[in-house]
């Protein structure tokens, strides 16, 4: 038989229960004007007992909506019925300081002696409301993620024969720098172009970035190079690295990411007035209530990249938002709201930390933290290789205007370029002289024959050789999965030319 509460308790028990509920519970009579409520409404809105009862309910309804409350309130007591939570509309109520709070109400009318009064469930819905914004936003990012990877093969090719040729005329136009600086907007634009699309399917990308010991001057260099052929003469850019700085484990496209997406950031700030830029690298050490913080840091040597400007400061309210996906301060159409959302993600899955200070007509401030590599791990090749030997190169890739693009790139390196549109047919001249080649280049999406299928058949006539594959970010490729098939790199487009000589001397030079 189950157990029945003694009635001589049953009062006081449902007193208990009544003030204990961890849903709000309040009580109003015909006229709206409220008699009881429990602890839990005074949590939620922050006033005590007394200043609620005998005060009207629409004390904590927003100023908005009070009128039309008073309304709905005295239809429903003309015909009160139950209504379960949830089944109405969305619903905000006012806190004591003002600000609204999301909140869901259940309405379940009570006869008395004394009349009906009408007894209210109140939740406050503000983390579901989060959590659904988030999975939308997730959704969302989902959902361009996708359409981003079916289109980027096609777009990034489209990309790098404009900044591979924009290069070349560059280089053949040194004498007219007024040609020199119009091809160099043309390539900071498609360069822009790719980094979106590096942004958009940062977040759907199931590969991890291949991060090698890595020093950050390198880098932050050539970003400060871009800046300055593109920022106002009223910025100035004070630079300063210390050279005692350790290396990051990291991927060098992701550190050029985050540089520059703060330096332009913080020179946006500045394009009104002007103002100074100033990048810094050094050490920093990282103690014990740093890390306490900063979820994922540990105490041990770091690495410092400071990006501050003298531009117009961030709100308070917009400052804690910064870091959200789609969330913007510039103007509709100037941005985007996934760069400051991508570089946190990039630095948290590096182990480190990024502080931002602001003062409103005063300045921003960026001090992003990475975790020096390990004592043990070498440090990544330098910036600038040696002039390349002699060296014979089998470039693949079906579509011809690149093919040009990649000889022309590798023979003004030094390389002498043998290429074939037709993975078919290059693998048939591989195979007539297989030591002719240092080293194979191959796109990867190509008909008849994929870039992986002819790297099967090249290795299984030569294991030896080297072999350098470009591939579009859309693609599904991780840097492990093609190393399982016997790719000794990847490199993902649109690059530019320095990546693709830098990479080729590398591997024809690297110790077999």
């Amino acid at each position: 038989m189950p157990r029945t509460i003694p009635r001589e308790v049953t009062d006081e028990f449902i007193r208990t229960a009544f003030e204990r509920c961890p849903s709000g519970l309040i009580v109003v009579d015909s006229a709206g004007i409220i008699t009881v409520v429990n602890q839990e409404v005074e949590r939620l809105f922050g006033y005590a007992r007394d200043e609620l009862v005998g005060q009207s309910v629409e004390l904590l309804v927003p100023d908005q909506s009070t009128g039309g409350h008073a309304r709905l309130r005295e239809q429903y007591a003309q015909t009160p019925t139950a209504r379960r939570m949830g089944s109405g509309r969305e619903l905000s109520a006012r806190h004591r300081d003002g600000r609204e709070i999301p909140v869901e109400i259940g309405l379940s009318p009570i006869t008395t002696p004394e009349g009906v009064f009408i007894l209210g469930t109140i939740v406050d819905v503000s983390e579901r409301r989060d959590l659904e914004e988030r999975l939308r936003q997730t959704q969302k990012l989902e959902a361009i993620g996708n359409l981003a990877s079916g289109i980027a093969h096609d777009f990034n090719n489209i990309l790098l024969g404009i900044i591979g040729y924009s290069e070349l005329a560059r280089e053949a136009a040194r004498s007219v720098p007024a040609v020199v600086a119009d091809l160099d907007i043309v390539i900071d634009t498609a360069r822009r172009g790719r980094d979106l699309v590096n942004r958009i399917l940062f977040f759907t990308r199931k590969s991890k970035p291949s991060r090698a010991p890595t020093s950050l001057q390198g880098p932050v260099r050539d970003a400060i190079q871009l800046l300055r052929a593109t920022l106002p003469p009223n910025i100035e850019i004070h630079e300063s690295f210390d050279v005692t700085s350790p290396p990051v484990v990291a991927d060098g496209n992701e550190l050029h990411q985050i540089d520059m997406n703060l330096a332009t950031n913080a020179a946006y700030a500045m394009k009104a007035r002007g103002g100074m830029l100033e990048i810094r690298v050094g050490p920093a050490a990282v103690d014990q209530t740093f890390a306490a913080s900063h979820p994922g840091t540990h105490p041990g040597l770091y690495v410092r990249l400071r990006i501050a400007d003298t531009g117009t400061g961030i709100p308070p309210e917009m400052l804690e938002r910064i870091f959200e996906p789609f969330y913007t301060t510039k103007p509709q159409g100037e941005g985007t709201g996934l760069g400051l959302s991508v570089i946190k993600q990039i630095v948290l899955s590096m182990g480190g930390a990024i502080d931002v200070a602001s003062r409103i007509g005063e300045g921003t401030r960026f001090d992003v933290y990475l975790p020096a590599a390990p004592r043990n791990v070498s440090r990544a090749t330098q910036e600038n290789p040696a002039s390349p030997r002699l060296h014979r190169i089998l470039l693949v890739e079906d579509e011809a205007r690149l093919a040009v693009l990649g000889q022309r790139v590798l023979e003004s390196a030094g390389f002498e370029v043998v290429v074939h549109t037709s993975s078919l047919q290059a693998l048939e001249e591989f195979r007539s002289d297989p030591n002719r080649y240092d080293l194979l280049v191959t796109d990867n999406t190509m008909p008849h024959m994929t870039g992986l299928q002819l790297v099967e058949n090249v290795l299984a006539v030569r294991p030896d050789i080297p072999i350098l594959m470009v591939s579009g970010i859309g693609e599904s490729m991780s840097v492990e999965a093609v190393k399982k098939c016997g790719v000794t790199r990847l490199l993902s487009k649109p690059y530019q030319s320095a990546d693709l000589k830098r990479a080729a001397q590398e591997l024809v030079t690297a110790p077999r």
